[in-house]
């Protein structure tokens, strides 16, 4: 039973730590209308989101159109995070490349995803175990893979050459839970939740030191 109590904590905190980071990421463009911000807080709210999505599956409510969601948000939101970081640091062609590139694999996850919708047995005791269907899959490692190596990157870029080391937190964060992901997909389930919690932690005291951008300063130093 502690147990239990202790994943449904870690849980529903992940989902909460992640909605105040969209809170602050989205304040953020509100005030200042850099495009980035509203790409990572976008993003910051689908993690909120999916969190709040494996919260309903715990308590044992299941809808196959639901989990369709999960399986594809759980991939389009770390392509949506990109986006932010490829705003800002990348410029001409590589830029519209990236844009188009996970324009592309983001439609095509949608559509795979209604066409091979899941079973239920990827949800067990109401934590997800079970694997996609194979082309969700695919798709989703096509999306996730390059887009958690460019937060990563750029994260580390800003913090090495930029002296803003709290970009160590973001890299960590998208690390740790790319890392989950892995686990998950050879079979312990459990460590998602871990490790979402832990990455979502880490995502924090990343952005909630994100500064405000002015149009002149170097673009990756604010990723």
């Amino acid at each position: 039973m502690s147990g239990s109590l202790g994943l449904a904590a870690t849980v529903v905190g992940e989902a909460l730590i992640s909605l105040a980071l969209t809170v602050l990421v989205l304040r953020r463009y509100y005030l200042h209308r850099q495009i980035s911000h509203l790409y990572w807080g976008v993003g910051l709210a689908l993690v909120a989101f999916t969190m709040a999505q494996e919260a309903v599956f715990y308590v044992g409510v299941w809808s196959t159109p639901f989990a369709q969601a999960y399986l594809v948000l759980v991939a389009l939101l770390v392509g949506i995070l990109s986006l932010g970081s490829a705003e800002l640091s990348l410029r001409g062609w590589a830029r519209s490349l990236w844009f188009c590139f996970m324009g592309v694999a983001g439609v095509a996850l949608a559509v795979v995803g209604v066409v091979y919708p899941p079973s239920n047995s990827i949800v067990v005791s109401g934590v997800v175990t079970g694997l996609p269907p194979l082309p969700v899959l695919v798709l989703s490692s096509l999306v996730t893979f390059p887009a958690s190596v460019l937060l990563v990157g750029a994260s580390i870029y800003g913090a090495v050459w930029q002296k803003r080391y709290h970009l160590l937190f973001v890299a960590a964060g998208t690390a740790v839970i790319a890392a989950a992901g892995s686990l998950y997909l050879v079979s312990f389930p459990l460590s998602l939740y871990y490790a979402e919690f832990a990455g979502a932690v880490l995502l924090f005291f990343g952005f909630v030191r994100l500064p405000a951008l002015a149009p002149q300063r170097s673009a990756i130093a604010a990723v």
